[in-house]
């Protein structure tokens, strides 16, 4: 293996130089030059000027801010696109502004001239115009003149307040005819509301108008003309039977003849033939109303009974021979004979149910008409038809007569005591009447519903007798009979059944 010795001393002491052991190594210190002081300024100051020449070229907002009050958004919108800002900074709200129009920037975040990078964040604040619903106080507005009204309504900035003109004799020019409000009254009246003020020009001035040809004409064409050629009408009535109803007779002045406005052209116009009223007493009902038709007669039909035959008329409120205008109004009377015709009522109410109108009041409704009958009673039990609902009637009967009919009053039922049995068919308890007339114990809520089922006609009653909550207390019939098994109990006759309720 080789020595681990020095390179050097792999060689024998002889075989060294004799200066070897001599030499003496002494380090070598470099002279250091001194700092340029001015150099280093000089970088520095370079290199700063490289920063503040990249902030400025590259990072300095360079787009100055405009002053957009008094401006809209669409403004802003343009300058924007122009600048190529980011729009999503771009927000704007809206107030209510008296002094600002609709649309109108009010202020802004970020003030005129400050410079702003593309991706600035701005706030614009823009009017929505003055406050609708800002209660305004109604003047005067009989006692003011066009001029004021127009001041009142522009320095109160009233955008639904008009005015419209419109001549008028009996109103002095410039002065209010009348005035109307729209969503609200004078007393509640805010500046979104709609008022409408109607200003007198004074009278209209008087042209000069052309008559034209109205005769056989209908009286509205004459109407529209003189509306608006301002001519006043004098309408008179006549009875023609050669000219149309409504249709124009003759007129004061003749066609091609002038006039001016505000004067007055009377017309003739026709009413038709003249009619007189016919006697009508003995005529059929069929025939007295198709000559109320066929002259225009406004009437009414009335039906009693009577000794006469039916359908024949018996009087008439317009005497004979009377010529009938327009204004008449006829109410003729019709016999109904001397018999009551009456249906078959069979299993439907006496008295009305559910809307369904029952015998007695149909023979309420004949007397009405001069029947004078009276009702014969008779009630029988039957297992069809349900309590208080007709089993029989008579079909007819005569004025004054009297109508039989036979009610019905519901099944007869028979009381017996209910066994209770289980799965098996055993009987496990025996619900009974006596039990639920007495209110025994056990007997409950449960239990007298089922002794009772569907036929029994029950009502539940509940009171606090200190006793055991849900007990039945009592039960008792309607008529006064005994509650027990082997009774008869009619369908028409109510049980009450009082159970104890420790809650009341």
């Amino acid at each position: 293996m080789p020595d681990n010795k020095d390179f050097l001393d792999q060689f024998s002491n002889e075989g060294k130089p004799a200066s070897f052991e001599e030499e003496e190594r002494v380090p070598v210190q470099k002279e250091k030059k001194p700092l340029n002081v001015k150099a280093i300024v000089i970088a520095a100051a370079v290199l700063l000027l490289i920063g503040i020449a990249s902030y400025f070229l590259f990072l300095a907002p360079k787009i100055v801010m405009p002053d957009f009050e008094g401006k809209t958004r669409n403004d802003v919108g343009a300058w924007v696109k122009q600048q190529g800002i980011d729009s999503s900074g771009i927000i704007f709200d809206s107030i209510y502004d008296f002094d600002n129009e609709e649309g109108m920037i009010i202020s802004q975040s970020i003030k005129a001239g400050k410079k702003v990078r593309k991706n600035v964040k701005l706030n614009f604040t823009e009017s929505k115009g003055p406050d609708p619903d800002e209660e305004i106080a109604i003047p005067d507005l009989d006692s003011m003149s066009k001029e004021d009204i127009q001041e009142w309504i522009a320095s109160n900035k009233l955008l639904k307040t008009k005015i419209s003109t419109s001549y008028n004799e009996n109103v002095e020019e410039n002065t209010v005819i009348d005035y109307s409000f729209t969503g609200c009254e004078a007393d509640s009246f805010t500046r979104g509301c709609n008022l409408k003020i109607n200003i007198s020009k004074g009278a209209a001035p008087a042209g000069t108008v052309t008559v034209e040809d109205f005769e056989k004409k209908p009286f509205a064409t004459v109407e529209a003309w003189a509306k608006s050629k301002k001519i006043e009408l004098n309408v008179v009535e006549q009875y023609s039977d050669k000219i149309e109803k409504d249709n124009v007779i003759s007129q004061s002045i003749s066609s091609g003849k002038t006039m001016k406005e505000g004067e007055t052209l009377t017309v003739v116009v026709s009413r038709g033939k003249a009619v007189y009223m016919e006697q009508m007493i003995g005529w059929d009902k069929e025939k007295v109303t198709s000559w109320c038709a066929k002259n225009s007669l406004a009437f009414k039909l009335k039906e009693i009974y009577s000794d006469q035959p039916e359908g024949v008329c018996i009087s008439q409120s317009i005497p004979k021979g009377k010529l009938l205008s327009d204004d008449d109004y006829l109410e003729a009377t019709v016999s109904l004979g001397n018999y009551v015709k009456i249906g078959d009522y069979y299993n439907r109410p006496y008295h009305t149910v559910n809307g369904v109108e029952g015998l007695h009041e149909f023979k309420d409704a004949q007397n009405d008409k001069g029947a004078d009958i009276s009702t014969s009673k008779s009630h029988e039990f039957d297992d069809v038809v349900p309590a208080g609902y007709v089993i029989s009637n008579d079909r007819e009967v005569e004025v004054g007569g009297t109508l039989h009919v036979v009610i019905s009053k519901g099944k007869n039922i028979l009381l017996e005591d209910l066994p209770i049995t289980d799965a098996d068919g055993n009987v496990t308890e025996t619900l009974r009447w006596s039990d639920l007339a007495s209110g025994a114990s056990g007997m409950n809520e449960e239990k007298a519903r089922k002794l009772c089922g569907e036929d029994v006609n029950f009502i539940i009653d509940y009171v606090n007798n200190g006793g055991t909550n849900g007990q039945v207390v009592y039960a008792v019939r309607s008529d006064g009979g005994a509650l027990a098994a082997g009774v008869y109990l009619p369908q028409d006759v109510t049980v009450t059944i009082i159970i104890n309720d420790n809650s009341r």
